[in-house]
């Protein structure tokens, strides 16, 4: 407080100097008085910046918390609301589950019948429909199992060709608490029923060619590290010229900024970079002597496999390995005949043709299996080496197999039933193929009256199945081929149509000869591959496809139980709820995630709370007024005022003799 009091009229000061002193010393006092009243009245010292420079930066910085933290606040009382209602939902899931398991219980073994058992699937249907309404559930505008897609209006399980569709997301809808991560406040039909569970990965890695649009972020590289980009060293008969690669965006790219570096250091027209069957090649003209290098330190040359050197003579560089990716162009592969087909792919009771022949990239593959609207998705694989496809269909089995005289579903490594389908794969993955250990498996009798044993001891995958058929045939004598193959006795191998085994029998009939496989001993393994069949005078045995694949979810588990007791298939009955036992798991597990989350919350809302406290005592330290320095400072500025007031009033009526002294 610097206003002080007007001085007394002293010596020869002039009126209107008077005046002026006493108005600045008026109008300090009365600001600083205003400025202590609007302390007093709002309990506030610091309105704006300038009212407290040095702690400006800290009042904005803990008022921008707290408003933030009002944020978190709102979104930990909406994650607590849907994180509990979730848990909620999740517990009703586990209660239809023990009470479809119960009832699979009761079916087994003496003291069911076919009417109790067709009586019960009537009860866990109307449990597949109470689960489907769990399922989309919703709370405070967000579906409980949509995932990330949580927000959509629109529900994440649907019918769908008779099974039932997720078409939410694999992961969980996220929202800012205050904490290092966003924390996930809802769950995923994945997560809660394994409703994105079945794929069918390709087999076979596809391997594209470079091409000159082919981005080189998507190669490996030769020495499988990618491509370090940088300069190379280019050496023309002796003159040297550094290009620089550092810029460079695709193989195309390349050749072109070593082609153009050829032609300023004078070499023949002839001499050039190219691009042969997917690997760099270094031409160098009759008379040229051309080499490429990495400079010290460089890798780009030896990741490219341009470390070449030609004298009037060709170099062929390494591998370079692109990764397969959406926008991958099928001519890469189209050189081998490979990719342009169609696939039959079935669905349930739907089969329907995916054509490729009008596909330019993977993305347009993909495409076309999005139009036959069957739940399918087709995506490059983790490894960027081959391609997948997922199913989002409960309750449906996936056969993915050849139109006739086709090999694209081989190509691709998508044939569920393949040469190289794992055994352990039959039956989605839960039985396999069992045979007996050590005994021959099946019989297969031909028409001539003539038969043979097969033991498949040892037998991993599909061909090595195939592979002892046909050992055992020709150990028995017989001239073995491959389907469609003439003059032969006897042909195994892969359908030409659709999936599974294909079986021929082109022997000459006998009298009552009939052609058949037939199961031996314990041995499953006909019946696990699809083949125990009795063709009776028929030539041709096309077996099933038994490597079929579905969603392993709580839906499917629970329509296949409800099918069995409709068709009094006790054995189907003992299988579905030794899988429902899984899905307990699966749904308990889901539970305590979601428990664990909502600790999570309810621990922020706490400390959320006391953190709060602390602020506003904080930016009350920063902010408020000490209202009893500012009413004392108050009180002194009022008499200060008043001493003012009554020195200039004395001031005021000096005379002019007052001023002649």
């Amino acid at each position: 407080m610097s206003s002080g009091i007007a001085p007394p009229v002293s010596g020869r000061t002039s009126t209107n100097m008077l005046t002026s002193m006493l108005m600045n010393t008026l109008q300090k006092t009365q600001s600083e008085m205003a400025k202590r009243q609007l302390e007093i009245a709002t309990g506030i010292r610091v309105h704006k910046p300038s009212d407290a420079p040095a702690d400006a930066s800290a009042i904005q910085a803990v008022q921008g918390q707290l408003e933030m933290r009002q944020q978190w606040d709102r979104n930990l009382s909406h994650a607590a609301t849907t994180l509990d209602n979730t848990d909620a939902a999740l517990g009703d899931v586990a209660g239809i589950l023990h009470d479809a398991k119960g009832i699979a219980s009761s079916q087994i073994g003496i003291g069911s019948d076919a009417e109790t058992r067709a009586a019960e699937a009537s009860v866990i249907e109307g449990q597949i429909q109470g689960l489907m309404e769990i399922a989309n559930r919703r709370s405070a505008g967000v579906s409980l199992f949509a995932g990330r897609s949580g927000g959509s209006d629109e529900p994440p399980f649907e019918d769908f060709m008779g099974g039932i569709r997720y078409t939410g997301a694999g992961e969980n809808m996220t929202t800012n608490v205050g904490l290092q991560e966003p924390i996930a406040i809802n769950s995923n039909g994945h997560e809660s029923f394994g409703a994105l569970s079945a794929r069918v990965v390709g087999k076979v890695d596809l391997d594209p060619a470079a091409m000159e649009k082919t981005k080189l972020n998507d190669m490996r590289g030769v020495q499988g590290e990618g491509i370090r980009r940088g300069e190379v060293a280019l050496t023309v008969n002796g003159e040297k010229l550094n290009v620089d690669l550092s810029s460079a965006d695709t193989a195309g790219d390349v050749l072109t900024r070593v082609n153009d570096a050829l032609g300023k250091l004078g070499a023949d027209a002839d001499s050039q970079l190219a691009l042969v069957d997917g690997r760099f090649e270094l031409t160098a003209a009759a008379g040229d002597d051309v080499a490429i290098a990495d400079p010290s330190g460089g890798q780009a040359a030896k990741d490219l496999g341009i470390d070449l050197s030609a004298g009037g003579s060709t170099a062929t560089g390494g591998e370079l390995d692109p990764k397969l990716t959406e926008m991958t162009s099928l001519d890469a592969f189209r050189a081998d005949g490979a990719l342009n087909g169609e696939l039959k792919i079935t669905m349930g009771a739907t089969t329907k043709v995916a054509d490729f022949s009008e596909a330019e990239t993977v993305r347009d593959m993909a495409n076309e299996i999005d139009r036959l609207n069957m739940g399918l998705r087709l995506s490059v694989s983790e490894d960027g080496r081959g391609l997948t496809l997922i199913t989002d269909v409960s309750g449906l089995e996936l056969s993915i197999g050849e139109v006739e005289d086709g090999s694209t579903a081989g190509d691709l490594g998508l044939r569920t039933f393949g040469e190289q389908t794992a055994l352990s794969d039959f039956q989605f993955g839960m039985r396999g193929v069992n045979a007996e250990e050590g005994k021959d498996d099946f019989a297969i009798h031909l028409k001539d009256g003539s038969s043979f044993e097969v033991n498949i001891d040892g037998a991993v995958k599909v061909a090595d199945v195939i592979e002892k058929i046909e050992q055992a045939a020709a150990d028995a004598g017989l001239d073995v081929g491959r389907p469609g193959d003439g003059g032969t006795d006897f042909n195994v191998g892969l359908a030409v149509e659709g999936n599974g085994l294909q079986l021929e029998d082109h022997t000459d009939p006998a009298p009552d000869g009939r052609f058949r496989v037939e199961q031996l001993g314990q041995s499953l393994a006909a019946s696990d591959l699809g083949i125990a069949r009795d063709m009776g005078e028929e030539s041709t045995l096309i077996g099933e496809d038994k490597a079929k694949v579905r969603v392993e979810s709580v839906f499917t588990h629970l329509m296949h139980l409800r099918d069995a007791l409709k068709d009094d298939d006790e054995s189907g009955i003992v299988f579905a709820a030794d899988r429902l036992e899984d899905d307990v798991d699966i749904v308990t597990q889901a539970q305590a995630n979601v428990g664990i989350r909502g600790q999570r919350v309810a621990k922020q809302q706490e400390r959320s709370e006391e953190l709060k406290i602390a602020e506003n005592i904080m930016l009350s330290d920063l902010r408020d007024a000490d209202l009893t320095e500012s009413i004392t400072k108050f009180m002194q500025l009022q008499q200060q005022l008043e001493a003012s007031l009554r020195s200039g009033s004395l001031g005021m009526q000096s005379s002019l003799l007052d001023f002649l002294r």
